[in-house]
């Protein structure tokens, strides 16, 4: 049976991609570490006192966005200069297979949800110190937006770890082709 043009578009989309590659692309060990990573290193900040966020003052919260917001602009343009390396390097004999099996769109989405996570990371890192200047915000709120922030960097960086796992092997399965 022959897929309609619209069909064809829909699977190009983030939605269509993220539905293709399906929801082990984000529950998967890269989100467990993450969180497991975000509860160790906030055990240790508030002295093994999970319900202590006093920590977390406004002028460490400033200083934690501006760093956050320099490395992740810096990653963001990494991730995309990685993409654009790793399909000059694809073998152009098995572009129609891949794409046809949605194989193709499988390795590419990977790329795209990253930037989207690293996307958020600078925009959460650039607007959130604003937000410590209107009085009305409760402190439990910023301090939420804070240590989702701290996850969102953490689990961002080990999903980058993981997509570069995914250029060797695919770099290696190349090499095979040839």
């Amino acid at each position: 049976m022959r897929r309609k043009t619209g069909d064809k578009y829909k699977e190009t989309t983030f939605l269509g991609m993220f539905r293709i590659s399906g929801l082990k692309l984000v529950f998967n060990l890269t989100l467990l570490n993450s969180l497991i990573v975000i509860i160790i290193i906030h055990s240790i900040f508030s002295e093994f006192n999970l319900n202590n966020f006093s920590i977390y003052t406004p002028e460490l919260a400033k200083d934690f966005y501006n760093r956050i917001s320099s490395m992740s602009a810096s990653i963001f343009g990494i991730v995309i200069a990685s993409l654009a390396v790793s399909m000059t390097v694809f073998n152009q004999k098995i572009l129609a297979p891949l794409e046809k099996t949605k194989l193709l769109h499988k390795f590419l989405f990977p790329f795209w949800y990253l930037i989207v996570l690293w996307g958020a990371v600078i925009i959460i890192s650039t607007f959130a110190p604003y937000l410590y200047n209107i009085d009305t915000i409760n402190s439990t709120v910023l301090n939420s937006i804070l240590l989702f922030e701290f996850w969102l960097f953490i689990y961002s960086l080990f999903f980058a770890i993981k997509i570069t796992g995914l250029l060797i092997r695919l770099f290696l399965q190349n090499a095979r082709v040839l």
